[in-house]
C-alpha cells in the first residue's frame, strides 16, 4: 500500500499557525484510522504486540499539558528546573509509530529534541518520509527558524539502550507486553528523565523495578481505534524538590 506521508502525518502549516497565534487550530487527521493486529509470533521485547496510537487532538491536549505541568500540577507549582516541555528540554517517544506525537512535540514546544524510537522498519520509514515531506511544506521563514530541526525517527529497541537520556519520556505502552514493559522498566530506572508518560499505573511500573516514578496527574487518551484509556504522568523522584 502506498502512502502519502505527508498528508497522513499531518498538516505542517495548521500546526504552524498554531505555534506562532496561540489559538487552538484544529490539526488535520494523521496516519492511522486504527489498531492493526501483528502476525502471531513469540512475544519479547522487540515485538509489536500491535499498534494503536493517539489521535491528533489528544496528542495536541497532552503536548501542551506537559508544556505547562507546573502551573496545573498544585504540587508542582514552584518547582524549579527541567519539568516544564519547552525549548530547554528533549523528548522521546518510546514506540513513535508514524510520528506523529514526535512531530506535535517539536512544532508546539520547540523542544531542543525530539526523538522517536521505532522497532518497526517500515513505521520507521513512513515517519522519515513524513518528515521529508514537512520540510518541502514549509516556508522559507520556518525553514530560517529551524523549526523542525531536532526532530528524529530511529529503528531500535529501546528496551536495549543504557539508558534514554532525555528530560521527558513517553510511551504509548497500551499494547506492550509483560516482557516488554519489565525490560523497559530496567532501562528508565537508569535513566535521568524528569517527567514520564504511560498508560500503565504506577502499581505495575513498582513491581517491575522502576521504583524511582510517582504520579502527578492524569489524563483521559483516545486512539485512532475510537478506544479510551487513561494516561499517567509521572515525576522523576530524584529530582523531586526537597527529597
Amino acid at each position: 500500500q502506498q502512502h502519502n506521508s505527508t498528508a497522513h502525518v499531518l498538516d505542517a502549516g495548521a500546526v504552524l499557525q498554531h505555534s506562532r497565534t496561540g489559538n487552538p487550530e484544529p490539526i488535520s487527521h494523521l496516519l492511522g484510522a486504527g489498531a492493526v493486529l501483528p502476525l502471531r509470533g513469540a512475544l519479547t521485547a522487540v515485538t509489536s504486540e500491535g499498534y494503536g496510537e493517539a489521535t491528533c487532538a489528544t496528542a495536541h491536549r497532552l503536548i501542551r499539558l506537559l508544556a505547562r505541568l507546573t502551573g496545573v500540577v498544585p504540587c508542582m507549582r514552584g518547582w524549579e528546573g527541567a519539568w516544564d516541555l519547552g525549548p530547554d528540554s528533549s523528548f522521546a517517544d518510546v514506540g513513535s509509530g508514524y510520528g506523529k506525537v514526535v512531530i506535535h512535540a517539536k512544532l508546539l514546544t520547540g523542544v531542543r529534541c525530539s526523538h522517536g524510537i521505532e522497532c518497526v522498519p517500515s513505521r520507521v520509514e513512513i515517519s522519515n518520509l513524513a518528515l521529508q515531506g514537512l520540510y518541502g511544506e514549509l516556508d522559507r521563514r520556518a525553514l530560517d527558524d529551524d523549526l523542525l530541526s531536532g526532530v528524529s525517527f530511529v529503528c531500535s529497541d529501546a528496551t536495549a539502550a543504557a539508558a534514554l537520556p532525555f528530560t521527558h519520556v513517553y510511551a504509548f505502552d497500551r499494547v506492550f507486553s509483560e516482557h516488554t514493559l519489565a525490560a523497559l522498566a530496567r532501562v528508565l530506572q537508569r535513566s535521568p528523565f524528569h517527567v514520564f508518560i504511560s498508560s500503565k499505573g504506577p502499581r505495575l511500573w513498582w513491581r517491575h523495578g522502576l521504583s524511582k516514578v510517582q504520579p502527578v496527574a492524569k489524563m483521559r487518551f483516545v486512539t485512532t481505534g475510537r478506544e479510551r484509556c487513561t494516561v499517567f504522568i509521572y515525576v522523576n523522584a530524584q529530582f523531586v524538590p526537597g527529597i
